[in-house]
């Protein structure tokens, strides 16, 4: 039996990268699935399949995290099919790589709607459900640039920044409803780190990176804080560190 046999998991950006690793991770495990994404749903589809090919149920759909109403029409969904919701993952997120003095107010809002919004819409939306059962478990995607300087990620690093303090006290509200709520700040080779490097390019920065492990490595975290293993674990950041 798996570690995670029979809960109900939300991931958002699940339709590639850190979020399909995640949903496959918690596939084996046992789990049952609603990943979502905002535009591709060819590639949810895809990673449905993949659910599917491990013998683990799952609904696969579109939905923008920073509109409330389509976050709460998922979590209506999945509490109306599977009568429960165990764990959510906030890991959907967007990233416009930009000098401070380049970043727009519309690009500023959309990086603070996307992250920042949408990680209070998941948790907000699943919690009513968390506290009828007495438990759960929140997972919400933060980044190193949220604790320390980068280059072109100011917006972004503000996001994630917002995120860790958001959910350490959420994770101390929650207390009292066996609720837990953690971060994990990945390092993974996806989309985004792909983008970072080539803006340090075009910029003239020196690229810093190392090889970067793919985005399989990280989803054991999330299993370990999905699981009954972190039941007594609330309030913290767990990062990856670069080899």
């Amino acid at each position: 039996m798996g570690r995670l046999e029979g809960r109900v998991a939300i991931i958002t950006g699940a339709s590639r990268g850190i979020g399909r690793a995640v949903a496959l991770a918690f596939a084996r495990e046992g789990a049952i699935l609603a990943v979502a994404g905002v535009q591709d749903q060819t590639a949810l589809d895809s990673v449905q399949d993949e659910i599917s090919a491990l013998g683990a149920e799952s609904i696969a759909r579109l939905v923008d995290v920073g509109r409330r109403t389509e976050v709460d029409t998922l979590v209506r969904e999945v509490e109306e099919r599977w009568g429960r919701i165990d764990i959510l993952v906030n890991n959907a997120g967007v990233l416009t790589l930009k000098r401070f003095e380049d970043i727009t107010e519309e690009q500023w809002d959309e990086t603070m709607r996307v992250h920042l919004k949408g990680t209070f819409n998941g948790m907000q939306a699943v919690l009513p459900v968390m506290k009828r059962q007495r438990s759960g478990k929140i997972i919400n995607l933060t980044g190193p640039a949220a604790l320390r300087p980068s280059n072109g990620v100011s917006d972004y690093a503000a996001a994630k920044g917002g995120i860790i303090t958001l959910s350490f006290n959420v994770a101390n509200e929650m207390k009292p409803h066996n609720i837990q709520v953690n971060c994990i700040s990945p390092i993974a080779d996806t989309r985004m780190t792909d983008a970072i490097a080539e803006f340090r390019g075009l910029e003239g920065i020196p690229d810093v990176r190392p090889n970067p492990a793919p985005a399989e490595t990280v989803a054991p975290a999330f299993v370990f804080f999905a699981s009954s293993d972190s039941d007594y674990i609330t309030g913290e950041v767990l990062g990856f560190h670069r080899k």
